[in-house]
């Protein structure tokens, strides 16, 4: 099986060497430390809005909205949600303030990046709103330039939600008396288009025009329904290829066997959580294809990853190029190709077989 000879292995990866899976202990601290540092006192949140804020011990209901999420909002909501509650408040903040204003809020590790969303000429941006004269005309403002600027139902949904728990949390804290203004205003109904999906002819034919390890990572999300984010954290010692059973860690996979552990986020790769870990049985052709790779293996360390660049380091699914996906796309025909299209593959075909069987025994009973 050939390999790339012209791939940016260093960023498929993201850093030099061989990356190793962090302990879960350490990388929940490590998330909790790096990723978002929130700034609570009023020292470090003063200079982020070039005034100070009140006394915390004597909440003044005027303060404005950004003092209010950077001093109450971030810490003592939002800092206590899980990874992804946290990246979730973090995106549609920028759409409450200005992202510059939420980035350093929140001072996240990434200070020395540019942020990817920039603040809109003309946005109804709260930054300078106080909390205390919050209307319902802001609410309105905010969900009519999202959907001015082309946004879907549901993320403008998601903006008002926010907004409406900003404004929750401030009248728990008593510095918010009227009622919220994020009730009064409704939004037009969620419509969720139904998604597209591969069909087994067009995954063949997308499969013969991709390459390592697009293609390899495609092949085992198709054949075990594992995420890709999954498939670029397995490590051999977590596969059983052999006829009896094997030991790791303590934990014994059966013969033909994935012992499902981790996966990619963020923060790199991390242990999944306990109701996500799972044995998947590996079908005997895709068998082979993985005995090939682990005979081309640069390393026989159990711990090597399963696709890994030529240094040994695990690709990132953020690196792998969306750009080649749309050219295959559009070549079969399919070009709203994506890797979520990709990832849903497994039950869509499983579905069409499903069918299939059901018509050819139906035909038969005629």
């Amino acid at each position: 099986m050939r390999r790339l000879t012209n791939t940016n292995w260093d960023s498929l990866s993201g850093r030099e060497g061989v990356a190793t899976v962090p302990d879960q202990n350490e990388a929940r601290e490590e998330s909790g430390r790096n990723r978002y540092n929130f700034v609570s006192s009023r020292e470090s949140v003063g200079p982020i809005l070039d005034h100070r804020l009140p006394s915390l011990s004597e909440p003044d209901p005027c303060i404005s909205v950004a003092e209010f999420v950077g001093s109450k909002f971030l810490p003592e909501y939002i800092e206590r949600k899980s990874l992804a509650g946290r990246t979730h408040y973090q995106s549609m903040l920028k759409h409450i303030l200005r992202p510059d204003t939420v980035d350093q809020l929140l001072n996240t590790g990434m200070a020395q990046r540019k942020s990817r969303l920039k603040a809109i000429p003309d946005w109804p941006y709260l930054d300078n709103v106080q909390l205390c004269e919050l209307r319902e005309q802001h609410v309105r403002d905010l969900t009519g330039a999202a959907f001015a600027h082309g946004y879907s139902a549901q993320t403008v949904t998601h903006i008002r939600n926010v907004l409406g728990l900003i404004v929750g949390h401030a009248k728990r804290e008593r510095l918010f008396t009227d009622e919220n203004p994020v009730s009064g205003v409704e939004l037009p109904p969620i419509c969720h288009k139904k998604p597209q999906d591969l069909t087994i002819a067009q995954a063949m034919v997308m499969l013969r025009m991709m390459r390592y390890p697009e293609r390899e990572i495609a092949l085992i999300a198709i054949t075990t329904g594992m995420s890709i984010q999954e498939v670029c954290g397995l490590q051999w010692k977590h596969l059983n290829l052999t006829k009896a059973g094997a030991d790791c860690d303590g934990e014994t996979i059966p013969s033909g066997s994935i012992l499902l552990k981790h996966h990619w986020n963020c923060e790199g790769i991390v242990q999944l959580h306990p109701s996500r870990i799972r044995l998947i049985r590996v079908p005997e052709p895709l068998s082979v294809i993985l005995l090939r790779l682990k005979q081309e293996a640069v390393s026989a360390d159990p711990n090597a990853f399963v696709l890994a660049t030529p240094s040994g380091a695990p690709i990132r699914p953020a690196s792998l190029r969306m750009e080649r996906l749309k050219v295959i796309g559009r070549k079969i025909a399919v070009p709203w190709l994506s890797w979520q299209v990709v990832k849903r593959a497994h039950d869509a075909m499983l579905s069409e077989l499903r069918i299939q069987l059901n018509s050819d025994l139906v035909s038969s009973a005629q």
